[in-house]
């Protein structure tokens, strides 16, 4: 999910400004924001209820750990 529009993200990200939000339905970077909220706002608006990505424009990406997944005390399926 998302893999066209991550795409379009990773491709613009060296012209986008740091620490706004984008807007990116599809194959289209639809607009920048200054909020997440404004962004979801206008993504709600245009798209409805169809899927749309909003992203923080980062230098880098930031990294989640979930230890109680590392460690087997869950399991989480795998989509792949």
């Amino acid at each position: 999910m998302f893999e066209k529009e991550l795409a379009i993200y990773y491709k613009a990200k060296s012209t986008l400004p740091l620490g706004r939000f984008v807007l990116i339905h599809g194959d289209e970077l639809v607009g920048v924001f200054d909020t997440d909220a404004e962004a979801l706002v206008e993504g709600a608006r245009r798209f409805g209820r169809e899927a749309f990505l909003v992203r923080q424009v980062r230098d880098e990406e930031p990294v989640f750990s979930i230890p109680a997944l590392s460690l087997g005390i869950l399991r989480a399926p795998s989509a792949y």
